[in-house]
């Protein structure tokens, strides 16, 4: 490849240059490069994110489309290989992890290319039909609308029920928008519908995509990189502080269904065909669903299992964040190790790492640990213990 003074690079040499590999290390005080310990600086970015988090009301049933721009912008190869590529790799990760946290949340998926919006899938809990169906349609051409957009999901979402939380994230490519009228109707439109609009930006800040976050109470952001856009994007995977006005209190009726037997032949509701077994039995109706959670497509039930609810307790109430233990010497001999994973929490040297106390139990944990707690377990192993 050939850069613009004129210099040829090879393969190996640009793959260098793009990675930027000895921005990670460091040098001591003799001399000597090493790498730099980044584990520190996640657990301390971790501790406050941890601590800024109060206890608040969360939205646990969520109504999330994803807007995926695939306008020409979108083939730029600023980011390797292309910034379609790179949108659809993290979007797949981001509609795992989405589903993992909020069990009983949908998701549906809307793509923008020549200046129209196109649904790609009905808003639904499965997250193997939206990923199948948005690396089906990876094609970039035209240009971006952003108005067609919101529009085009504000319908959607004007039907959601009462209780459901409407939110809107919109991965924006475009450094401009294409609209057929005046957009801040549209924005007036969504912010009295209470959807909740989020952009992350691929290329750089644009005034009407922060207009947007901020009348709808969302949040505006624009990635420095693939890296950087990762972590924005899964930002958005906890459910999110719900607004005042917005939050009002519902009983909302469930339907717990049994699976069927597996020799069971009947109509699948949710695609109108004939299987065989492996599905649920609505009790309501008795209809044959394919997979929860989701509404039953007769009569509107809700229709969940019990793991499902008791994985969005979590949410509702979080473990307490650990307090940080300065650094001692070792006092006693063998030294004091992790409740957890039972590591040493002392280097060769006898003085002790950084790690946290459970203010309850009083354990001490390792950093790695702490994280595990917070982010996956979602319980004190020292406090389970003691039960």
């Amino acid at each position: 490849e050939e850069e613009e003074g004129g210099e040829v690079l090879e393969a190996w040499e640009r793959a260098y240059a793009d990675e930027r590999s000895w921005e990670s290390l460091q040098e001591d005080e003799s001399g000597l490069l090493h790498p730099i310990d980044t584990k520190a600086l996640v657990h301390s970015q971790y501790r406050r994110r941890l601590l800024a988090a109060a206890r608040i009301q969360k939205g646990l049933i969520r109504y999330l489309y994803i807007v995926i721009d695939l306008s020409r912008a979108a083939s730029e190869m600023d980011y390797r290989p292309s910034r379609m590529a790179v949108v659809a790799k993290h979007a797949e990760a981001f509609i795992r992890e989405f589903f993992d946290q909020n069990p009983l949340s949908h998701v549906g998926l809307v793509t923008i290319k020549d200046g129209i919006a196109h649904r790609l899938t009905e808003i639904g809990g499965s997250p193997e039909s939206q990923i199948k169906a948005l690396m089906g349609k990876l094609e970039c051409s035209g240009d971006s609308s952003l108005q067609n957009a919101l529009e085009l999901v504000h319908g959607y979402l004007d039907q959601v029920p009462s209780y459901g939380h409407k939110e809107v994230l919109i991965l924006y490519s475009a450094l401009n928008t294409f609209d057929p009228g005046d957009i801040m109707e549209t924005i007036t439109k969504c912010k009295k519908s209470k959807i909740r609009c989020s952009v992350i930006g691929l290329a750089a800040e644009i005034f009407i995509c922060k207009h947007l976050c901020e009348e709808t109470g969302g949040s505006y952001t624009v990635a420095l990189d693939e890296s950087h856009f990762k972590e924005l994007l899964l930002e958005h995977a906890p459910p999110p502080p719900a607004i005042a006005e917005y939050a009002a209190a519902n009983l909302i009726k469930m339907g717990f269904p049994q699976r069927g037997a597996e020799d069971l032949i009947s109509i699948c509701s949710c695609h109108k065909k004939i299987k065989s077994g492996a599905g649920y039995i609505c009790p309501r109706c008795k209809v044959n669903v394919c997979e929860l959670p989701t509404e039953c497509r007769t009569c509107g039930l809700t229709l969940v299992s019990s793991p499902h609810l008791a994985r969005s307790y979590h949410h509702l109430f979080p473990v307490a964040p650990f307090d940080e233990v300065t650094p001692v010497n070792r006092i006693q001999r063998g030294g004091q190790i992790c409740f957890s994973c039972q590591q040493s929490l002392f280097n060769p040297d006898g003085q002790s790492n950084l790690h946290v106390r459970c203010p309850k139990c009083n354990q001490h944990f390792c950093l790695d640990c702490d994280i595990y707690i917070h982010e996956s377990l979602h319980n004190c192993p020292g406090c389970e213990s003691q039960r």
